[in-house]
């Protein structure tokens, strides 16, 4: 029989393979912790976008008082919303200022009786706006946007319609005399400031096209809006007017609103209400421009919050509290007919530049 060969231990395994076995599983691990940990990093990271690290701040809109009714609606839903601005949830309050002294406060030292200093301001239309730009150039950051309109229109004495069949803008400073229609420049005015538009529209023959500047500073354009109120009936206001339309007499035959103002102040008045006329030709309207400010009494998460407090309102069905309030508003039905009030097809009118706007309403108020 043969023999087996017999020894004392057997064959390992080479240490240096263990070692780099080792090795390799010691950098595998290093390498998932680091992938965890940049993971749960950048989810923290989400989880902090999303919420109000910073806490609440609280951010300002001085706006026309026709609109604060449906801004603070759209107001309480952006701020249950839970939008996050800079790290903070910014909780918007809307305050009503007239036009003329909003543009007072904001062109020299907002008075704190008028409210907190507003981040936004939304006036009627691009008169106050413009002149805002034009005295404080830096004070308003970037070009305004239209959050809603409403056209201009003839607020007439239900027993003078006849007179105003087929009127058209470019007859009115002619016709004064015997139209008789109050021009106010108060505060609740820009229906007159934005009937100066299409009247100077037609008078330069635009066609629809925005007035150009040497146009709205020419004598037949500003001769035109001079005579036509030089010939006015005296109104402190258009509400004073608006009044006179639904008592007996015959000094003031109409004045010049915006839709959305004479609808609501024609609610509940019945037949003593006035009526709209609509005056052939293109027409301007109150376009309601959201300006941001940058101002020294608001900070840099203010201008974020309040640029996207006006971006939510142009967003979706956010504008629809305006619509219900009797506002144009893009995506959104037309306000139904009234008795006083048809929400008809306008043609439009093109906006002119702050320099044609300004210089038309210095041309209606003779300065």
């Amino acid at each position: 029989m043969g023999s087996h060969r017999s020894g004392g231990g057997s064959r390992g395994i080479a240490r240096w393979l263990i070692a780099a076995v080792v090795a390799v599983v010691v950098v595998a691990a290093i390498a998932g912790a680091m992938v965890w940990l940049s993971g749960r990093s950048e989810q923290e990271g989400r989880n902090a976008a999303s919420t109000c690290v910073r806490g609440d701040l609280p951010v300002h809109v001085a706006a026309a008082p026709a609109l604060v009714e449906s801004l603070r609606r759209v107001a309480d839903a952006f701020n249950d919303s839970g939008k996050v601005s800079a790290d903070y949830c910014a909780k918007i309050d809307v305050v009503g200022v007239d036009s003329p002294v909003a543009l007072a406060a904001l062109s020299g030292t907002w008075d704190p009786k008028l409210g907190a200093a507003p981040s936004v301001w939304i006036p009627e239309s691009t008169v106050w706006t413009a002149r805002l730009a034009a005295a404080k150039p830096a004070e308003v950051s970037g070009q305004p946007t239209s959050i809603a309109s409403s056209p201009v229109v003839l607020a007439v004495r239900d027993s003078a319609r006849p007179a105003f069949a087929d009127v058209r803008w470019l007859d009115l400073p002619g016709k004064q005399r015997d139209l008789r229609v109050a021009l106010p420049t108060e505060a609740d005015s820009d229906g007159t400031y934005l009937a100066a538009q299409s009247v100077a529209a037609a008078v330069g023959r635009t066609g629809g096209a925005a007035l150009s500047d040497d146009a709205a500073t020419s004598p037949v354009v500003t001769g035109s809006l001079s005579r036509w109120a030089a010939d006015a009936p005296k109104s402190t206001s258009a509400v004073a007017a608006l009044e006179a339309l639904t008592k007996p007499g015959d000094g003031i035959r109409a004045v010049p609103v915006t839709e959305q103002q004479l609808a609501a102040f024609a609610r509940g008045r019945g037949e003593a209400a006035p009526v709209a006329v609509y005056p052939t030709g293109p027409t301007a309207s109150a376009t309601y421009p959201a300006a941001v400010l940058d101002r020294e009494d608001t900070t840099d998460a203010h201008d974020r919050a309040a640029a996207d407090f006006v971006a939510y309102l142009t967003e979706g069905d956010h504008a629809k509290p305006l619509a219900e309030a009797g506002f144009r508003v893009p995506g959104q039905p037309t306000p139904a007919k009234t008795a006083a009030v048809a929400f008809g097809t306008v043609e439009p009118l093109a906006s002119a530049s702050n320099a044609a706007t300004i210089a038309l309403a210095d041309a209606l108020t003779r300065k």
